[in-house]
């Protein structure tokens, strides 16, 4: 997972809405044309690409990342794809469409087949504190 800069203090509070207005709605965009695309696309995943949902600023407001959200009722699951702004930049709706369709066609086919990568097990003396 890559990391996300962080807003700070010397960035341009207008600039800061301004791009991820954009960003909203390139992803909005990509989401339209994503769902047009999966027509022929199995029931599931026509039904996942229904709920997606786009949003141009994290919902901390503190990280230059958008997220797309996918709720997989079939599943009982919620799945965020959390695109850093700087992949935003100079990329189009339609490249957007294709890699959403891809990444709820693997999702579908990890969870279907239950093979998520496991996630690391966490090391002694870095669990939270009470």
């Amino acid at each position: 997972m890559g990391t996300f800069r962080r807003i700070t203090m010397r960035d341009d509070s207008q600039q800061i809405a301004a791009t991820a207005a954009k960003n909203e709605v390139l992803l909005t965009s990509a989401l339209a044309i994503a769902r047009r695309k999966a027509e022929k696309k199995p029931t599931a995943i026509r039904d996942i690409l229904a709920t997606g949902t786009a949003e141009g600023l994290n919902s901390d407001r503190d990280k230059k990342y958008a997220v797309v959200i996918y709720r997989a009722e079939k599943y009982e699951r919620t799945w965020l794809n959390l695109i850093g702004w700087q992949y935003l930049e100079d990329s189009s709706a339609e490249e957007w469409a294709v890699s959403m369709i891809e990444t709820v066609e693997a999702n579908v086919q990890m969870t279907e087949t239950d093979s998520w990568p496991q996630t690391p097990a966490r090391r002694a003396g870095f669990a939270k504190k009470k």
